[in-house]
């Protein structure tokens, strides 16, 4: 489109640049090193920064090699990186000024967290995955009574972060136990309220009137 208009005469800029694609990257570099038997955790910050700049100046131009000979009518002498010292600068700039007019903040966001790359990873680096797992039943005492409630979940680790158990007060076998404390297990005896949730039920398990509350451990999970 560009080579099309600039042909018919009018003034166009195509202006070419490059992101460091930071993730991606490192997986790269982190496999480099590792088939020379060595892992990042052995590196300062310094030397990983050292070699992962080592590899961009190696294979960094291969994109825009390809592109160059694909005839993009680019403006190759405007070329630019991400994380070329001037566009650093105007990045952080940018943001300053954006933070002081209250048009960015920091605030409690779920977030992908890679354990192997101990970072935070965008939505669009994901890739999910259905993968058959198990159902649990989890018995939750009454305080102060013999009576359990019974709750069928996929994650049963998530029991350390339980604040809460719900039933649904439509459901005569739980609704007698609203208001009333009951026990987590493998917690030492910490209590959580019971309370009612009307929401609950419909469910393919008996157990689906009743349910904990935790903080979200998905993007798809409800508060």
């Amino acid at each position: 489109m560009v080579r099309y208009h600039r042909m018919k005469g009018r003034p166009t800029l195509w202006l070419p640049g490059t992101d460091h694609a930071g993730i991606a990257t490192q997986l790269v570099v982190e496999r480099m090193l590792a088939s020379e038997g060595i892992s990042r955790s052995q590196m300062s910050r310094d030397e990983f920064t050292k070699r992962v700049w080592q590899w961009k100046e190696k294979y960094g131009g291969t994109i825009t090699n390809q592109i160059k000979r694909l005839g993009a009518s680019c403006d190759w002498t405007r070329e630019h990186f991400t994380l070329d010292e001037q566009l650093s600068q105007a990045v952080i700039e940018a943001f300053i000024r954006l933070h002081e007019k209250g048009l960015i903040y920091q605030g409690s966001y779920m977030v992908n967290w890679s354990p192997s790359l101990q970072t935070a990873v965008s939505d669009l680096e994901v890739e999910y995955s259905e993968e058959s797992g198990h159902l649990y039943y989890i018995k939750y005492r009454v305080a102060g009574r013999s009576d359990f409630l019974t709750v069928a979940t996929t994650r049963p680790e998530t029991l350390f972060g339980d604040v809460a158990l719900a039933v649904n007060p439509k459901d005569e076998r739980y609704a007698q136990f609203i208001g009333q404390m009951a026990i987590v297990p493998q917690t030492f005896g910490r209590h959580v309220p019971i309370l009612a949730d009307k929401n609950l039920g419909g469910g393919m398990y008996a157990e689906g009137n009743v349910a904990t509350s935790n903080p979200p451990k998905g993007a798809l999970d409800k508060a």
